[in-house]
């Protein structure tokens, strides 16, 4: 709803009065038609940078674990590395020493 051109004049004239009676309300004031740091966010070119920030952000997170995935299977806690270390622990008491070797030879 548009003002006219005398309700312009009057609330010109009611802001002047304004800032000369009290000049640290009329800052205060003022203050509500700046836009603040999150205005930049409300435009189309904001909601698209951030869009594709977060894509991007996205990405890199999904890369980061797939990228670990390899060094998940070489850790201690899978079956196939279990078998093998208790085979080598099975296979090194099997095999003789040198004191049963002798006392079996005499």
């Amino acid at each position: 709803m548009a003002l006219s051109m005398d309700e312009q004049r009057m609330l010109a004239e009611i802001e002047r009065r304004l800032a000369a009676e009290d000049p640290g309300l009329a800052t205060r004031l003022s203050s509500f038609r700046r836009p603040g740091p999150a205005a930049g966010f409300r435009t189309t070119r904001g909601k698209i940078i951030g869009s594709v920030c977060t894509i991007v952000l996205l990405a890199v997170i999904g890369l980061t674990v797939y990228a670990m995935v390899p060094f998940r299977a070489h850790s201690s806690k899978s079956p196939l590395s279990r078998v093998s270390s208790e085979r080598a622990t099975t296979s090194a008491a099997v095999k003789p020493g040198p004191s049963t070797t002798t006392s079996n030879a005499g």
